[in-house]
């Protein structure tokens, strides 16, 4: 078939039903990659067609089944989306259906542009254990293929990580000899040491502009050749020493491990803002790179040495263990080319023929084809990565319903955002005797309010200024954006906006901000709420607004915006 004036190879001509093939993206040894299109949603998608050698392999494919399960149920800003394994009933063609995401590969940010520097370098590492570390929380331990044609860099300047495994176990150095431990070249399984370790190698070619080992015998290299930690800045030797220790014992124990290290070095060097300059740092190398022809992909290598055959277990089985994370890499050349757009529509697949059946089951999402659920767990895991953020926030119209707040928020550490309400530091007004516009602060469960030179605290009971914080704080709250998207029966996607409605029986159920809801209906009269939530490129909340009624007549409405997520304040009760 032809796609876009190129010819594209799919096994015996199948091709996943219900989508538009629009052009070739590339492909390797895995299979070819497609950009298309949902012929029922218009949602742009990657498909990727497998190779017939791995269609002939049942191992494989039996594996391959039950590890896109897993995985098309992981939702996190590093790690592209799986949607679907699709195959036909008898074997002749299979296809992974994944999230579509423009960018840039950090392969193609290093070929055109050379070394990142040590901010960069050091934003891209956080991000691809940040990745590592959610695989492995929901039970994919292995990545088994990290290398920089692995990881995306979008606009934002985050990295995400793709191909999660589709190498054959005990293949791992054939596509990236100058990453693989030294034990996968004595046959080994890979583990998520020998993650750490890839993970490390890349870090150094950030920072040098090359890998670490190159050579005609990488095998020796690898288990033998001293670190050449001295061309790495010198607050940065012990990372390297550390994720590239010939022996996996002596490497951090994981991902988050590995993480905690990095952070108290990047800190001592380089000061507090260190990460938001580094990823500042990498969208900039990336939007210059994406205006740059794609580098041609480079050639095998011989490891001088014969292939690695993985060891069996009985019965024929290989012991590695198998772990799969689809990938869809598409880098636009042209004015805009580093912007990148995250497309997390409806997943429902069409009705497919008789002639594939899809492994995994898809959930119905709400009227307007967006599924609330994956949506709203993406927001509390980009949040819970940024613990404060500047907000504005305003409640208006009938039956005492004013109320405003501006400040700063602080989310509890190490929970979901919508977990517990926020800490405030802020300026505060509402009506009535609350109308003079105070400072005040709130944490956990006490409200503050300077009155002259003084403190006074008092629990969120009663009127006047205690009952003004409690409606900010819970109308300002990430807990409330995502009891909307979580209460859906209606939600549809315009651009960055999320617009829906949500029913409020469903809503006053909803933990801390339930009461909220149900004294607005008890105001109104009404039995459904509308909502509009818009978000950045990682998924973080922008503004929003909820109205409750007519948009004239008897309403309640509220109105609030967040920036510069990624503050840490430090918010406490004064004294």
């Amino acid at each position: 078939m032809r796609i876009g004036g190129m010819a594209f190879t799919v096994v015996n001509g199948w091709t996943v039903p219900g989508f538009t093939h629009e052009r070739e993206l590339g492909g390797g040894a895995a299979g070819r990659v497609v950009l298309a299109v949902d012929d029922l949603t218009s949602t742009k998608v990657a498909i990727k067609y497998l190779a017939g050698g791995l269609l002939a392999d049942e191992v494989f494919r039996t594996r391959f089944r039950a590890a896109a399960r897993v995985l098309s149920q992981l939702e996190d800003p590093n790690v592209v989306d799986l949607y679907d394994f699709v195959e036909t009933p008898d074997g002749t063609g299979a296809a992974i259906v994944m999230q579509c995401v423009e960018g840039v590969s950090l392969r193609h940010v290093l070929a055109a542009q050379g070394p990142a520097g040590p901010l960069a370098a050091l934003s891209m590492l956080g991000g691809t254990l940040l990745g590592l570390a959610s695989a492995d929380e929901h039970g994919v331990p292995v990545h088994g293929a990290l290398r920089p044609a692995n990881i995306m860099i979008d606009a934002e300047g985050n990295a995400r990580l793709t191909d999660f495994a589709t190498t054959p176990p005990g293949a791992e150095v054939q596509p990236g000899p100058a990453y693989a431990a030294p034990e996968l070249w004595d046959g080994a399984s890979a583990t998520a040491a020998t993650d750490l370790y890839a993970a490390t190698a890349v870090f150094y070619e950030c920072l040098t502009g090359r890998p670490p080992f190159a050579g005609r015998n990488m095998a020796r290299l690898h288990r033998e050749a001293p670190i050449p930690a001295d061309e790495v800045p010198g607050p940065l030797r012990d990372l390297v020493h550390q994720g590239l220790a010939k022996d996996p014992a002596r490497r951090p124990a994981s991902a988050v491990d590995f993480l905690a290290g990095l952070e108290e070095a990047a800190v001592s060097a380089y000061g507090p803002s260190w990460e938001a300059q580094g990823r500042g740092r990498l969208a900039e190398l990336a939007g210059q790179a994406a205006l740059q022809p794609e580098p041609p992909r480079p050639k095998p290598r011989s490891s001088g040495r014969n292939p690695v055959v993985a060891a069996k277990q009985p019965g024929g089985g290989s012991r590695t263990r198998w772990v799969l994370a689809a990938v869809a890499v598409l880098v636009v050349a042209g004015a805009g080319a580093s912007a990148a757009t995250l497309l997390n529509g409806d997943r429902k697949q069409p009705a497919a023929p008789a002639t594939a059946q899809s492994s995994t089951p898809q959930p119905t999402p709400p009227a307007g084809g967006v599924d609330p659920k994956p949506l709203a767990a993406r927001i509390d895991q980009a949040v819970a990565r940024a613990p404060g953020a500047l907000f504005s926030y305003r409640q208006t119209g009938c039956c005492g319903f004013p109320a405003s707040g501006r400040g700063t928020l602080g989310l509890p550490p190490g929970g979901e955002a919508s977990a517990a309400l926020p800490s405030y530091s802020l300026t505060l007004s509402g009506a009535g005797a609350a109308r003079k516009p105070v400072r005040a602060v709130i944490v956990q469960d006490r409200f503050y309010v300077r009155v002259g030179q003084k403190w006074r605290s008092s629990p969120f009971t009663g009127r006047g200024y205690p009952a003004v914080a409690d409606q900010v704080r819970q109308g300002s709250s990430v807990a409330n954006l995502t009891a909307l998207l979580r209460s859906a029966t209606r939600l549809a996607k315009n651009g960055a906006i999320y617009e829906g409605e949500a029913p409020v029986a469903t809503l006053s159920q909803a933990p801390e901000v339930g009461p909220m809801y149900a004294r607005m209906a008890e105001a109104t009269g009404v039995d459904r709420i509308a909502f509009a939530i818009k978000l950045d490129a990682g998924f973080r909340p922008v503004k929003f607004w909820v109205r409750a009624g007519p948009e004239k007549g008897r309403n309640q409405t509220m109105r609030g915006s967040y920036t510069k997520w990624g503050r840490k304040p430090a918010i406490q009760a004064p004294r």
